[in-house]
Order: C-alpha cells, then sequence, then structure tokens
C-alpha cells in the first residue's frame, strides 16, 4: 500500500507539471484524482498502523512526520477542490509530502512498549488537530512561496511558463491568508488538549517540555503575524514572507527540536 500511495502521488505530481505546460484540462483532473486517491490509500495505512499498534500512530517522531503528509495531502485536496484557480497547489505540495514520507522511512520508531500515558483518549485528539494546524500552515507556507515567485516575475517582468501557470497574485494572497486564519484555530485547541493531556499523565497542564514551549513561540508567532494582516494591513510579499518565516519555526519545533533538546515528547 505505501508503494502505491507513492506511485499516486508522483502521479499527481507529474500530471500537474504537464497541466502547466500544455493546458490541457485533462491533466488537471487526473492530478486531482490521483491526489484523492493517494490521499484515500494514506489514510489506510495509518488506519492499519492503529490497528497492528493498537495506539494512534503517532507515538513517535516517525510516525508523526508521516501523519505530517497525510495532513498536507488532505489540505491540498480541499484547497484544490473548493478553491477556483489553485490546481497548481497540487504541483508545489507533492514534492513536500513525498519529502515528508521519506523523512519518515529514514526515522526510528517502533510500536512497541510504549508508555501507557499514550494510550488516552485525548491523545489521538491532540495530535490530529495539531499535525492537521501543521499542514495547514505547510499550505500557507507553499502558497507564500508562489506568490512571491509570481510577484518577482511580474515585477521584473519575466514572464515564463511557469508564471502563467501560478494563479494570480490575488488567489495567492487569499489562500496563505485562510489557510493560516483556519490553522491557527486548530493549533490552538492542539495546545489545550495537550495541556489537558499533559495534566492526566503528568499532574501538571504545563511543564515547560521543549515542544510545548515552541509550541507556544509558533502560536505567538503566527498571531502576531495575523494581527499584522488583519490592524495594519500587511498583504502581499510582506504576508508572505511572514508567513515562510512561521513555517520554518514550524520545521523546527516539529523535527530539531527533538534533535537538540531533551523532554517527555517523543515527537
Amino acid at each position: 500500500m505505501l508503494v502505491l500511495t507513492i506511485i499516486l502521488y508522483i502521479g499527481a505530481m507529474t500530471m500537474s507539471i504537464g497541466y502547466a505546460f500544455y493546458r490541457d484540462r485533462k491533466l488537471e483532473m487526473a492530478a486531482r484524482a490521483a491526489l484523492v486517491l493517494a490521499g484515500i490509500v494514506h489514510t489506510g495505512i495509518i488506519f492499519m498502523l492503529y490497528r497492528h499498534a493498537d495506539i494512534f500512530p503517532a507515538f513517535s517522531l516517525k510516525y508523526a512526520v508521516f501523519m505530517f503528509a497525510w495532513a498536507l495531502a488532505v489540505g491540498a485536496i480541499l484547497v484544490s477542490t473548493i478553491f477556483k484557480g489553485t490546481a497548481p497547489i497540487i504541483g508545489f505540495s507533492t514534492p513536500l509530502i513525498l519529502v515528508l514520507i521519506a523523512v519518515s522511512f529514514m526515522l526510528k520508531g517502533t510500536a512497541r512498549g510504549l508508555s501507557p500515558i499514550f494510550n488516552t483518549d485525548i491523545f489521538p485528539v491532540h495530535v490530529v488537530l495539531s499535525i492537521t494546524s501543521y499542514g495547514l500552515f505547510a499550505l500557507s507556507f507553499i502558497s507564500s512561496i508562489m506568490y512571491v515567485f509570481q510577484e518577482t516575475s511580474l515585477k521584473h517582468r519575466r514572464v515564463v511558463g511557469i508564471t502563467r501557470w501560478l494563479p494570480s497574485l490575488f488567489i495567492l494572497d487569499d489562500l496563505g491568508y485562510k489557510t493560516l486564519t483556519i490553522g491557527l484555530p486548530l493549533l490552538t485547541l492542539g495546545i489545550i488538549t495537550g495541556a489537558l493531556w499533559a495534566n492526566r499523565a503528568f499532574g501538571s497542564y504545563w511543564n515547560w517540555d521543549p515542544k510545548e514551549t515552541w509550541s507556544l513561540i509558533i502560536w505567538l508567532a503566527y498571531v502576531f503575524i495575523l494581527h499584522g494582516r488583519i490592524s495594519l494591513g500587511w498583504r502581499g510579499r510582506k504576508f508572505a514572507w511572514g508567513s515562510i518565516v512561521c513555517f520554518m519555526l514550524v520545521v523546527f519545533a516539529f523535527i530539531g527540536v527533538n534533535f537538540i533538546f531533551k523532554g517527555y515528547h517523543n515527537f
């Protein structure tokens, strides 16, 4: 099933790029269909991991990264389906999805000998909310990268093939903003449910674990640029760069923190 998932993601990426060159609507529809099928199979693998381990499959960094790829795929499916003119998001998100899957392969992880603190009803809710928010932040990041590239090309009048393929600056700016406004409340709920889980597991809502601290830093960073967008009129390039910088914090908090700091989080 995993090989099939990778093949479908590669197929979605290839057909999306093909659409960029040939502008054939059939390629666009095929790319979306392949992405949907990949997402379905990806979901099936997560359920299989759950049945095998008898615990929610995000108890280590290995499986959390695999779920991160899943959250990004689901977000890309929803965005490319709901928002008109956003089909190129498939071609930009699938490479990141494949990289995340490859990273999950390289990381160590086991489903055996786990602490009972992970086997609680609130732990899966905390994980799904947190990782889904990261997936939406990744989409905001991708939209922002596309915005900066498109805006720079138009500014210097270098209209190449990929520029014609990309959505308009308005669509990219709006997409980056909307995915962020959905992701931030989910992260907020993820932090709250994480505090409830920590209290049940350790007897304290907040322990200043490195992951907790960096989750708070990420939350404050996104609140800051969202405040700038709403109250100070940060649009376009300024908002895009803010989203890019914030996502770098997400990547560090999600992966880098594990290798630098020690805490009770396994991911």
